[in-house]
């Protein structure tokens, strides 16, 4: 009887023994499977983002060609008006249009689907790598203070100032002529008259100084944007 219990007895640890070998097996392969499946999703929301950042970046040239050439159209407002006194059909048209080209503003908004799905989700443990977090979130906080403050406060300006203060001292009788064939009776344009328009003036040079700031900051972003491309190449060749 004590030989068949020892039997009985050793046989039962043994069991219990596989079923625990078992148990430890089961549940490294579910945390391999769940590992692995975390990796595939933490791949896809580097791609993600990748993709969002490309874009910003192509928005963010063409932004910043678009302020450059601002730039330069006042540049040659203020040569126009430092040397003539009267224009010709043709000038006048082409200045017109000149000063209608900077009536609207520039501004940027980087593409936030990957990051609020990253967010709402609270997927920030699936990338542990501290680089890439940090330059994910400086990135996206730069661009709001960027849209909170200097795009807003651009916009204002724009609207409230620039686009009336440069628009309305052109609506004279030879330009209406020129682009509608009626002068209305309005006057013609004085360029004498609008060296002397203060409001005129320093809305050119408002416009031109924002401009240039605004595209120093999209260079920044767009540096930034750059930056985090180059991370998330590394971290997603280090999943692999």
């Amino acid at each position: 009887m004590e030989n068949k219990t020892g039997k009985y007895f050793k046989y039962a640890i043994g069991e219990i023994v596989l079923v625990v070998i078992g148990i430890l097996i089961a549940l490294q392969i579910n945390n391999w499977n769940e590992k692995n499946k975390n990796d595939q999703l933490a791949n896809v929301y580097l791609m993600d983002f990748k993709r969002d950042l490309e874009t910003d970046i192509a928005s963010l040239e063409e932004r910043i060609n678009i302020n450059i050439a601002n730039s330069k159209t006042v540049d040659s407002i203020f040569f126009t008006l430092a040397t003539k006194n009267k224009l010709s059909n043709e000038e006048l048209v082409h200045f017109f249009n000149q000063n209608m080209s900077l009536v609207n503003e520039s501004y940027f908004i980087p593409e936030k689907m990957t990051i609020r799905q990253f967010e709402a989700g609270n997927n920030s443990q699936l990338i542990s790598s501290k680089a890439f977090n940090d330059k994910l979130f400086k990135y996206y906080s730069e661009n709001d203070r960027n849209e909170m403050n200097g795009e807003k406060s651009l916009q204002l300006y724009q609207h409230h100032f620039y686009t009336r203060e440069i628009s309305l001292p052109l609506m004279s009788g030879d330009i209406f002529y020129n682009t509608a064939g009626t002068s209305l009776g309005r006057p013609n344009l004085d360029l004498n008259d609008l060296k002397m328009n203060t409001e005129y003036m320093w809305s050119l040079g408002g416009k031109k100084t924002s401009t240039d700031l605004q595209t120093l900051k999209y260079a920044n972003i767009k540096a930034m944007a750059e930056d985090l491309i180059k991370t998330i190449d590394l971290e997603y060749e280090s999943q692999q």
